[in-house]
């Protein structure tokens, strides 16, 4: 018995260390907590910033960003909202991780530089010696300044921001933490109607580069009620507009747009048709007008928990024009990539 136990021991390690994997893995899921942590070690002094930038956020593909993100730049013709930068770098997932350690026991005070107050390095113990986390959070912004504020200012733009689809709600609370005065909308579609539009793609995306990928219905809805669920439950503690795409025409929703942002912003059907580059007409399977029996059964099976609260009972939305339940797959006619 104390061979065995010795043996289980050797090769995956002592219980205390089972306990400790669990504890961890629970405490870095919880971003908020995590961020609240974080920021007990921040001056009030670098919280604060002045700058402004929008983000648009939505629940995967096929959604409506792309069309929100141009209505939103419409009357600021000195914004530039990125879109979807570089999403095989999966950059905002490592950024957001090097959250997610912070606890009331890590890191030790002792460590950093400035609790240290060193004379000579060379004769003092620095196994461990950490810049301070003031300097991690300025760092991040910086990031930001020099990947995405400077090319847009470089390029005639002032102001900057950017549109993605794989975000979840951890994404966009820590833009919100380093950015206090940014500006987040979250969007997202009816499901059924987003997967119809997305099956006519003859392409595989990834939600993160490069082992999850999304190609099924029923991954799809997956993620959709992730991304949206995530929306619903912390929109406020974020200060997020949350909006669906079915919205974007509504004068009372656009005009909440307006209100939240700061300047005019026009309805879905106002906007110019843009014509769909060669490239995306490529990747284009003929369209169908409806969903297969299976898809629409995977789909209930992945969302079906999030699907009231989003507001849709499982059906394609009625057409406003013809009262029958059709895909919205465009509401203003755009013929570009909606995202």
């Amino acid at each position: 018995m104390g061979l065995l136990r010795n043996l289980v021991r050797a090769t995956v390690g002592p219980r205390y260390t089972w306990r400790l994997a669990s504890r961890t893995r629970s405490e870095a899921a919880d971003l908020p907590a995590r961020m609240h942590q974080a920021l007990d070690w921040i001056s009030a002094e670098t919280r604060r910033d002045e700058e402004q930038p929008v983000f648009v956020l939505s629940a995967g593909w096929r959604s409506g960003s792309t069309l929100l993100q141009r209505m939103i730049m419409e009357n600021r013709k000195d914004l530039l909202m990125w879109g979807e930068p570089l999403p095989h770098c999966n950059i905002h997932d490592g950024l957001v991780n090097q959250f997610r350690a912070f606890t009331s026991q890590w890191p030790p005070s002792p460590y950093f530089l400035s609790a240290m107050k060193l004379q000579d390095p060379s004769d003092t113990w620095v196994a461990n010696l950490y810049p301070d986390v003031d300097d991690l959070l300025k760092a991040h912004r910086n990031f930001h300044h020099t990947l995405f504020a400077e090319p847009a200012r470089r390029a005639g733009w002032k102001s900057w921001g950017l549109k993605e689809v794989r975000f979840t709600i951890d994404h966009a609370m820590y833009l919100r933490v380093l950015y206090p005065k940014c500006k987040v909308i979250l969007l997202y579609r009816n499901p059924y109607d987003a997967y119809l539009s997305y099956s006519h793609w003859n392409v595989t995306v990834f939600r993160t580069w490069p082992d999850r990928f999304v190609s099924a219905p029923y991954a799809f809805g997956r993620n959709w009620a992730e991304l949206t669920r995530g929306y619903l439950e912390g929109h406020k503690r974020i200060d997020a507009l949350l909006i669906r795409y079915e919205e974007l025409d509504r004068p009372d929703a656009v005009a909440r747009i307006q209100s939240y942002l700061g300047w005019p912003v026009p309805r879905s059907s106002e906007m110019r048709r843009i014509r769909e580059p060669d490239y995306s007409k490529a990747a284009r399977k003929p369209k169908r007008k409806s969903l297969r029996a299976t898809e629409r059964l995977m789909l209930k099976l992945a969302t079906r928990s999030v699907l009231c609260d989003a507001g849709y009972d499982g059906q394609s939305q009625p057409d406003r024009r013809t009262g029958r339940a059709e895909p919205l797959d465009r509401p203003s006619g755009d013929d570009d990539f909606e995202g």
